[in-house]
């Protein structure tokens, strides 16, 4: 029994710890390469509260536009703007410090995305 409630607390423990570790927030900077052959720099200001992510996105900081829907889910995190008539969405992994993934303009993938986070 006792064996029971060790594995559970430390199973717990490690969920908790999981959960902890998987924050976004912050501000993240880095590059988007387009599939045209072109690449863009890339600032995002993120704020995770629980599984949902806001902030704002944009090529600096000077230009942002409001996160329009945003979440994270373990080490993947998922964040769409709508800076012009199309949505951008950003599909990223979380590895310590670093985001990457795909960019996504109104569902149709147009290149990769690389951000590191800036305010360790």
């Amino acid at each position: 029994m006792r064996h029971r409630l060790w594995i559970g607390t430390l199973v717990w423990i490690l969920v908790a710890a999981s959960a902890w570790a998987s924050d976004v927030t912050g501000k993240w900077t880095g590059s988007m390469a387009l599939n045209d052959g072109t690449s863009q720099s890339a600032c995002v200001h993120l704020k995770q509260n629980g599984e949902v992510v806001t902030g704002t996105m944009g090529p600096s900081d000077e230009k942002q536009f409001p996160i329009t829907s945003g979440g994270v889910d373990r080490e993947q995190v998922t964040i769409q703007a709508q800076p012009g008539p199309a949505v951008l969405k950003l599909s990223l992994k979380l590895e310590a410090t670093k985001l990457t993934g795909e960019v996504f303009e109104d569902d149709r993938k147009i290149g990769t995305v690389s951000l590191e986070k800036a305010d360790k």
